[in-house]
């Protein structure tokens, strides 16, 4: 058995960018541990009505995270526990919380810890501009 750790930035990033390749995984008897940077606290909201819902983003976020972890056959789910950065050049990218403030040493020091902890065979991540150029 094999260990896959997948490394995202928001909550469904992990669906849209290699669902499959964690279900595939999971079918053929591999560990699979995702990663995920932040809550995704200031995503865009399209099916849900935004005064109600966006304060409480990050903590919907989330619950359809962990759905999702579930059903894709995620062992291991764990946040960096950063702050969502928004899209370029907009005020959330200057949060101090947010992960496009996070020193690098920071960043890599808190995944370390899971790198570490799992012996991982594969890590999954992005190229440094996050194939669309968002800040996280």
């Amino acid at each position: 058995m094999a260990t896959l750790l997948l490394v995202h930035a928001h909550p469904d990033d992990e669906a849209v960018s290699t669902g499959g390749v964690m279900m595939k995984a999971k079918s053929h008897g591999h560990r699979v541990v995702l990663i995920t940077a932040t809550r995704g606290e200031v995503g865009e909201i399209y099916n849900m009505d935004e005064e109600a819902s966006r304060p409480r983003l990050g903590e919907i976020r989330t619950a359809e995270l962990k759905s999702a972890a579930e059903i894709l056959g995620v062992d291991r789910l764990e946040f960096l526990g950063y702050r969502d950065s928004g899209m370029v050049d907009t005020a959330d990218n200057k949060d101090p919380r947010s992960f496009h403030q996070a020193r690098l040493e920071d960043a890599a020091g808190k995944l370390a810890v899971f790198v570490r902890e799992e012996r991982p065979d594969v890590v999954v991540t992005y190229a440094e501009d996050g194939v669309y150029g968002h800040p996280d």
